[in-house]
């Protein structure tokens, strides 16, 4: 893990309540769709609710047991003073073992696949309390 670089300055932000349970992803896909046009984000909707699935389902996958987490995972979508899409998904495990590989498509297709969307993946620590994994997009054409 590098160290965490300034936070960018934001905008406009909205946060995405799901469930600790299977319906997360659905609701994810659903919901977000609306927020994304709330905040008036100007790249690829369609990019952006994938990359979060992705992040989303990793969180479900590895990161929370079920029946033991209160909540689902903790989503925002923000946007940036340079028109950058953040999208951060919180757990309360603060391991990410493999995180190169897995962003370089060695353990898996999911985190690979964002950034074939034209995603950054990161990860930092959240305060103590878990980890946040961040996709970063910039508005424009998604690379081929």
């Amino acid at each position: 893990m590098e160290p965490a670089a300034a936070p960018p300055l934001v905008s406009r932000e909205k946060r995405l309540l799901l469930p600790p349970d299977p319906s997360a992803l659905k609701i994810a896909r659903i919901q977000s769709r609306t927020l994304l046009t709330m905040l008036s984000w100007p790249g690829s909707q369609h990019a952006a609710i994938d990359v979060l699935y992705v992040l989303v389902n990793n969180a479900m996958k590895h990161a929370l047991t079920p029946g033991e987490a209160a909540q689902g995972p903790d989503v925002w979508l923000r946007i940036t003073a340079a028109g950058e899409l953040l999208i951060d998904v919180t757990d309360p495990d603060p391991a990410f073992p493999d995180f190169d590989r897995a962003v370089a498509g060695e353990l898996g297709r999911g985190l690979w696949g964002a950034k074939r969307l034209g995603a950054s993946v990161t990860y930092f620590s959240a305060n103590g309390q878990g980890k946040t994994v961040r996709a970063t997009m910039r508005p424009g054409l998604v690379p081929a």
